[in-house]
């Protein structure tokens, strides 16, 4: 008798704590979570799109969906993929989307938000083969502290900008990047840098493509 009694204090103990366990999983299911970007009907001019939505208190994991053109009516379901982070990020191609986001955790889902969005095609021209051609300083040319240097390069057809670096001693052993500017000319000046080995490179870029960078050589010598 004794012995039955311990069982079924036992039993009753053993499901009082399930049921304790069960009680602490917090219920987020008439919670909501609000996606950030891309927003409601945006249009991307961009094809890497990234994905943001706000964390949500007692989740433990996010269930993010894309398809094409949409939930209703999807042609393809493109991702459907648990994540433990807020943010995402996928290459896409030209046509319009919807994404949605839940929450979730051990035992509850919250609904999902639904946005719409549409990558458009770009007219940037794929300028990736090209070559910028530096015109001056002539390839390791020496100047003296006191010199402003003239750089300059030929323009690149369809490019809007050109990233300008210099480096000491060089790219590859960079100690210090003491020039890092995008800028829409075809020139670029400096002056009164310090005795050293140096190197200079450009490269054109428009908002999808960008060359490889043309690297030259000068020194500042007493």
């Amino acid at each position: 008798m004794n012995t039955l009694k311990q069982t079924a204090l036992l039993f009753i103990f053993l499901l009082t704590i399930s049921c304790e366990d069960l009680v602490e999983v917090e219920d987020i299911s008439q919670k909501t979570v609000t996606a950030l970007a891309p927003t409601n009907n945006s249009v991307l001019s961009h094809s890497n799109v990234t994905f943001s939505w706000e964390s949500l208190n007692d989740a433990n994991q996010y269930r993010l969906q894309i398809a094409t053109p949409t939930f209703g009516e999807a042609t393809q379901i493109l991702v459907d993929s648990l994540l433990p982070h807020t943010s995402f990020s996928k290459e896409l191609a030209p046509t319009s989307y919807q994404w949605r986001i839940r929450a979730e955790n051990s035992a509850y889902t919250t609904a999902f938000s639904t946005q719409s969005f549409l990558v458009e095609s770009t007219d940037d021209v794929d300028i990736s083969e090209e070559t910028v051609v530096l015109l001056a300083p002539a390839n390791a040319v020496s100047f003296a502290p006191t010199d402003t240097i003239n750089f300059s390069w030929d323009p690149i057809l369809n490019a809007e900008t050109y990233s300008f670096q210099i480096a000491i001693p060089d790219f590859d052993n960079a100690t210090e990047i003491i020039t890092n500017e995008i800028t829409i000319a075809t020139t670029f000046s400096v002056s009164n840098l310090a005795v050293n080995s140096y190197e200079w490179r450009v490269r054109a870029l428009n908002p999808t493509y960008q060359t490889n960078y043309t690297i030259q050589k000068f020194t500042v010598e007493e």
